[in-house]
């Protein structure tokens, strides 16, 4: 006879799964936060994770801008490259291609790129000195770069606007063969006051953001908001 008391190794009961073996759930996102991946799926365009706590507007324009800004550098890269296969290979230089870069590309690459550079933080600050501070001087200094930014991007659209409407108005264009970019002078001109546009559009919107958190953090460049 087989002893009862005795145990069949081979009938051992299952061990119940202990609280430190059972899966873990993933922590739901709080409410509005989209993730680090929510802007890297709006766009191809690289933008900082903290730019998610800005206006739609306020990314959308800053987007256009890095493209525009993209497409000026493009077309500078293509106009230098096709003046030198034209002068050294066939003798038979554009002659206009300086003019296009001083007045059209390199005015591209700033102005264009005034909106991109406030929405990522790319443009030099005073990061250091700005952490010292006291809450109430940050308050107090988010507010005066505030009215820096919006009065320097007012001033540059207006005088910009002028001057466009001042060349369209006399007709104002390079005469033929000449040196210059064989296009109306207000195009080019037109560059300023767009980039400004575009400065005070996200500044005026992202306003209440920034007066109460101020810039996002650069966290390609250290940056300390």
């Amino acid at each position: 006879m087989v002893n009862g008391s005795a145990k069949n190794p081979g009938l051992e009961p299952t061990p119940e799964p202990t609280p430190e073996s059972a899966p873990v759930p993933a922590p739901a996102p709080a409410p509005g936060d989209d993730g680090p991946g929510a802007i890297a799926d709006e766009g191809a365009t690289s933008m900082p994770a903290a730019a998610v706590s800005m206006h739609p507007v306020v990314r959308g324009v800053g987007r256009a801008s890095a493209a525009a800004a993209g497409l000026s550098v493009f077309c500078l890269f293509v106009v230098m490259l096709v003046e030198a296969g034209a002068r050294y290979l066939l003798s038979a230089p554009l002659g206009w291609n300086v003019s296009a870069v001083e007045r059209v590309m390199m005015p591209g690459m700033v102005f264009l790129a005034l909106p991109w550079m406030y929405v990522c933080a790319g443009h030099v600050s005073a990061g250091m000195v700005y952490s010292r501070m006291s809450p109430a001087l940050q308050s107090a200094a988010r507010v005066v770069a505030f009215v820096c930014i919006v009065v320097v991007a007012a001033l540059l659209f207006a005088s910009g606007l002028n001057g466009v409407l001042q060349s369209m108005a006399l007709g104002d264009a390079p005469p033929p063969a000449s040196s210059e970019v064989p296009i109306p002078t207000w195009t080019w001109l037109a560059i300023q006051p767009v980039g400004a546009l575009g400065l005070l559009i996200v500044a005026l919107v992202d306003a209440r953001r920034f007066l109460r958190d101020g810039e996002i953090e650069d966290e390609s460049e250290g940056h300390e908001s």
